[in-house]
């Protein structure tokens, strides 16, 4: 019985949770199909691989931890004269809370296509399907069932096993984005819906429990004039159900490039509406990128004793075969 009370403390939280917010990053301009369907395969070169991993709150046992790994391709990369983009991705993107005894998982395949209407102006839109579920880790759970006269035993039938488990759950996204770019400015600016079918997120199949619509506006500007500084600047402002936040900031780049050998150092900031600030450093060699991030919790929320610390670390790998010029933004 207290098994029962226990995990259905869980899945209430688990369910609160979820219809209030999907996972994000502090780092989220390195993971773009998360932020706007439309982002994919816009990158410099004709492919990227990308990963994110994130702890939150990390005391003792992390509570929270997040990752993704992604890989997008501008299929018409190759094609000379042709100013277009069609672009292609696949995300996995891996989420464990409640110090992993919920977990969840998603994979994402996108789809974009930018039109270039003339020498500075394109504009594009993408779509995006997304399979997620959801489920209890019954290695870190026991109940009532499990015991015996030499403890519990986690190999015992549990007697709650419809419960450990949500239904498969399938997400519709999409977006569009608007870019203009010269020699040495580019500004792009999107916004993107998900959840746009609201599916069901239940472990207790109630139909009432559906995911809700979140709304995401994204804008970046990127400026290279400098001798050997880039400049590169984003915000995004994103709204699901009652919650909603800001997030702006940007980074400074030396080039200290020779040649055909890339060697780029960042350094930067976010600050995040009334949670957290958190410098970034970067460094981009060739076609490796790596970035990391600490958040510095300026919450009023009442915490207790807790002292809140979360790290962000992120890759990027490119492939640069056609690729001439100053790579000015470190997250395209």
């Amino acid at each position: 019985m207290k098994g029962l009370k226990f995990i259905c403390f869980i899945l209430f939280f688990a369910n609160v949770m979820g219809l209030a917010q999907d996972p994000h990053f502090s780092q989220y301009f390195m993971s773009p199909a998360t932020i706007n369907p439309a982002l994919v395969g816009t990158g410099y070169g004709k492919y990227r691989l990308m990963s994110n991993y994130r702890d939150q709150w990390s005391v003792g046992n992390t509570p929270y931890r997040t990752y993704t790994i992604g890989l997008d391709a501008n299929l018409f990369a190759d094609k000379k004269g042709n100013k277009n983009i069609l672009g292609l991705g696949l995300l996995f993107l891996g989420d464990q809370s409640n110090y992993g005894l919920l977990k969840s998982s998603y994979v994402s395949s996108s789809i974009s296509y930018h039109l270039n209407l003339n020498e500075n102006n394109t504009i594009g839109v993408g779509f995006q399907s997304t399979v997620g579920k959801r489920y209890l880790d019954r290695v870190n759970l026991t109940f009532g069932n499990q015991f015996g006269s030499n403890g519990f035993d986690v190999n015992r039938a549990s007697g709650e096993n419809q419960l450990l488990k949500m239904p498969i759950f399938y997400s519709l996204n999409a977006g569009v984005q608007y870019s203009y770019q010269t020699t040495y400015n580019q500004f792009n600016m999107g916004i993107s819906l998900f959840n746009m079918n609201k599916p069901q997120q239940s472990f207790l199949k109630d139909i009432s429990q559906r995911a809700s619509l979140e709304t995401v506006f994204y804008s970046s500007y990127e400026f290279s004039s400098w001798n050997n500084l880039l400049f590169s600047a984003n915000g995004i402002f994103r709204i699901q159900a009652k919650q909603n936040y800001f997030a702006l900031g940007g980074v400074v780049g030396l080039d200290m490039s020779k040649g055909e050998n890339i060697q780029v150092l960042y350094a930067g900031s976010w600050f995040r509406e009334g949670d957290a600030i958190y410098p970034y450093v970067g460094i981009m060699l060739n076609n490796l990128q790596i970035g990391l991030s600490y958040d510095i919790v300026i919450s009023k929320q009442n915490l207790g004793n807790i002292n809140p610390q979360s790290i962000e670390l992120s890759f990027i790998w490119r492939d640069l075969t056609n690729q001439s010029g100053k790579i000015i933004c470190p997250w395209r």
